[in-house]
């Protein structure tokens, strides 16, 4: 019995992403590549363009199962007159929430720690000069939205990964306090 593809559009704004799934590699790629001349063609027959730098793909996977075929997407571009192959990510971004291809979560954490980071250096230097109230609205308008947004989908993560966002938490809440 053949295996059945799967594939869904999301749409937000001008960000498509498509998802599509099935357990043989080469069948995807085949699926995939045939679904991307549908796209150039529609795209085309409503006068509308792709950006082919910023069109790329990530393949989803368990750590432990290694991909043993190297996948191969092209996309008509209208501007070289000649297919291009699409770029494959470790992570996608959607929706402001790095998506990497083991579901780690691990760039995604590394972004929220790095512009954490950066707040926790304003928070430094402003103790000193403002009330614990202006610091805490500062947190919470600086800091927590980094924490909160999609914490639904990367709040299980590792351990590992999530310390470093639990380290610069507990700097900060010092800092604040001037606790040592």
């Amino acid at each position: 019995m053949p295996q059945r593809s799967c594939y869904i559009f999301y749409l937000f704004a001008d960000d498509t992403n498509l998802l599509y799934a099935h357990k043989s590699l080469k069948i995807l790629e085949k699926i995939i590549n045939e679904e991307l001349v549908n796209i150039h063609d529609w795209l085309n027959s409503n006068k509308l363009s792709l950006n082919i730098k910023k069109t790329n793909f990530v393949i989803f996977h368990p750590y432990q199962k290694q991909l043993n075929y190297d996948i191969n997407l092209k996309i008509y571009d209208n501007n070289t007159k000649n297919f291009t192959r699409l770029e494959r990510k470790d992570y996608v971004k959607y929706l402001g929430v790095l998506i990497d291809s083991n579901l780690t979560w691990k760039y995604h954490i590394s972004l929220v720690a790095s512009k954490i980071s950066k707040s926790v250096g304003i928070i430094c230097k402003l103790r000193h000069f403002v009330p614990f109230s202006t610091l805490l609205n500062i947190y919470n308008s600086l800091i927590s939205p980094y924490l909160t947004y999609g914490l639904v989908a990367w709040g299980q993560a590792a351990k590992s990964h999530i310390k470093k966002i639990l380290i610069l938490q507990i700097r900060v809440l010092r800092l604040m306090n001037f606790a040592s």
